[in-house]
């Protein structure tokens, strides 16, 4: 850490409060105009397209976020405050204008010797989320403040060795990007052909020959897990998820928090009761409801009873991927809708599940659609792991560049592993 300086973040960067915009101009349809807000922030950082809020009211110029601009989110509505204080950076998106809303900050940098893109990469290091926890407010949501996040000291290289920490890990974030666009062009493709052959144009009232509706008992087999109680995690074992995992699975995401039991325990219940294999399908049932995750060949796992629902055991030709597909597509998730229960903690219950009416195809229909599909879910499959590849390498680094613990300006690439960059 030769040359590296001691420094106070308030002293590098104003943050600038958003727009309190008004909730009665929020729209679920799509318009020019959309409202960032905490759930465009990813575990970890970085921005997550997915969340977004349109806005039809009236808006102010000055709080139109610029692409490039860093922000920060100041609010949290998890637990474990799994993104407060994290940091994203505002992408471009033709035809839409993103608007700086309440709880998120704005940095306004004021010193030219600090690289934007360094100090972001500062802000998704978990040495400086752990110091904004520790001061967070709230229980339930949790809250902080830009003088909170300005009290931040870190240590830093001179200007060149900061553009060269940011250029090592944005070009690993620009390949994990481009591996889930390629993605959502895979999912794409799959929707459309399960769409078009088994759901558009099928008229319930008066099915083609050989179509069934059938429910989903009738098809599978829905469960639940055997208890796992509290005093039997451990911190290294056989991983344990809950609904919070399995979301971050469906979206080919590292686990954020990992629970583990014993390999003891996990072969005592797999022998005494099964556990996840292959083509079972996990659902979440509590809270965010009907997530599912479609489990690999080489997943070796157990997951929480009551807030997961196991699907298993294919009872007819209706295999995994047509029971998976049907469960993400429009007509799935206005099932699940239907069947949920409770409105401050929604869920689903098994019973309910089995009885949800599904259409089924012609067999030979349904394999020969399912077999393209299969094709297109393994370059999924084969994207995701080098997406977590790819994360795992750039949580590894991420600390150890912004440490100096790695001189980039005297290492060699290959000991970056710059290698998956290519």
């Amino acid at each position: 850490m030769t040359n590296w300086k001691t420094y106070r973040l308030g002293n590098i960067v104003d943050i600038k409060h958003g727009y309190a915009y008004k909730g009665e101009f929020f729209s679920t349809e799509s318009t020019n105009d959309l409202l960032v807000t905490p759930g465009n922030f990813n575990i970890g950082g970085g921005f997550k397209e997915d969340k977004y809020k349109y806005y039809n009211g009236e808006t102010i110029e000055s709080y139109v976020l610029n692409p490039g601009d860093v922000i920060v989110t100041m609010t949290d509505l998890s637990k474990d405050g799994d993104t407060l204080g994290y940091a994203a950076i505002v992408p471009e998106i033709p035809g839409k204008r993103l608007h700086h809303n309440q709880r998120i900050g704005l940095l306004q940098f004021k010193n030219k010797e600090f690289s934007k893109e360094f100090i972001y990469w500062l802000l998704r290091t978990k040495t400086y989320q752990s110091f904004v926890l520790g001061g967070a407010t709230g229980t339930t949501v949790k809250h902080t403040a830009p003088t909170r996040i300005q009290g931040y000291v870190f240590s830093a290289p001179d200007f060149s060795t900061q553009i060269r920490i940011a250029e090592i890990l944005s070009a690993l974030d620009d390949k994990i990007e481009l591996n889930r666009r390629m993605n959502q062009t895979l999912e794409q493709m799959v929707q459309t052909l399960f769409q078009q052959y088994f759901v558009n144009g099928i008229d319930e009232e008066n099915l083609p020959e050989g179509w069934k509706i059938k429910t989903l008992g009738d098809l599978v087999d829905i469960t639940s897990s055997k208890r796992i109680f509290l005093n039997e995690y451990v911190t290294e074992g056989i991983p344990f998820y809950r609904g919070k995992e399995i979301i971050q699975l469906h979206h080919a995401g590292i686990i954020s928090t990992e629970l583990f039991i014993t390999e003891e325990k996990f072969n005592s219940i797999k022998a005494k009761f099964g556990a996840p294999k292959e083509g079972d399908i996990l659902l979440t049932s509590v809270g965010t409801i009907g997530v599912p995750y479609l489990v690999y060949k080489d997943d070796e796992f157990y997951f929480k009873d009551g807030n997961i629902t196991w699907i298993k055991n294919y009872l007819d030709y209706v295999g995994p991927i047509y029971v998976y597909q049907w469960l993400i597509s429009d007509k799935g998730q206005s099932s699940i809708d239907n069947i949920t229960i409770g409105s401050t903690q929604k869920a689903v219950t098994i019973q309910s599940l089995k009885t949800m009416q599904v259409v089924t195809p012609p067999k030979k229909l349904h394999d020969t659609i399912c077999n393209q599909i299969e094709v297109l879910r393994t370059k999924v499959t084969h994207n995701n792991k080098e997406i977590r590849t790819l994360i795992e390498t750039r949580d590894y680094l991420l600390p150890k560049l912004m440490s100096g613990e790695i001189d980039v300006m005297q290492t060699q690439p290959e000991a970056l592993h710059e290698p998956v960059l290519s």
